[in-house]
């Protein structure tokens, strides 16, 4: 079904709930702290990314707008918050 790539921070713990809470069966995670994460790949089944702008470095972001712009997909940059998920609620629903 439905699935979030999460993009930033050490751990997602309750935003990934409050994301489950709003339908996405699937929660990915890239943490961005290593130097391999700037190759990430954006799933199948990927239907928003949400990128946790104080946690990536320039590269990440550039090459994951880029395959978003490609897929079609919507990215959303924010600060990392549980509220964010509530924020964006029209874009995430």
């Amino acid at each position: 079904m439905a699935g979030v790539l999460v993009i930033g921070g050490d751990r997602v713990g309750e935003i990934e709930s409050r994301l489950q809470e709003k339908g996405f069966r699937r929660v990915y995670h890239v943490s961005g702290r290593k130097k391999s994460d700037v190759k990430a790949m954006i799933p199948s089944d990927t239907e928003l990314i949400l990128v946790f702008i104080n946690f990536v470095n320039h590269n990440l972001c550039k090459n994951i707008k880029k395959l978003a712009k490609q897929r079609q997909v919507p990215i959303v940059f924010c600060r990392r918050s549980c509220e964010v998920v509530e924020q964006y609620d029209p874009i995430i629903s």
